[in-house]
């Protein structure tokens, strides 16, 4: 049964809580997540790497009325990559950690 309040137009549902959280503290969470793709599995890892794709998604969606066009389709291209790394079966760790440390400092001085 679909409640009242989950079909309010005036009153919808979050999708997510990390918007709320100030940029600073969502790209500290993804140097942390970054660690964890040493020690996981495949599975762990491809799982880790679509909730780092999450976090960036949503910080470069905020920043984006600040940023250049230049920066912006840099960020998106970034991301592209990243996303396509994480889809590969096999993924390439070390190349996802790199490209989200460096995406993660664009993102800051944004």
């Amino acid at each position: 049964m679909i409640t009242r309040a989950a079909t309010d137009r005036h009153n919808p549902l979050p999708v997510s809580l990390v918007p709320f959280l100030p940029a600073h503290t969502r790209l500290d969470v993804i140097h942390a997540m970054l660690g964890d793709l040493e020690t996981a599995t495949n599975a762990g890892q491809r799982y880790v790497m679509g909730k780092v794709l999450t976090q960036f998604r949503e910080a470069a969606s905020a920043a984006e009325p600040r940023l250049s066009d230049l920066r912006r389709r840099s960020i998106r291209n970034t991301l592209a990559q990243l996303a396509g790394e994480a889809e590969r079966l096999l993924p390439d760790t070390e190349a996802f950690a790199r490209g989200a440390r460096s995406l993660a400092t664009a993102l800051s001085h944004a």
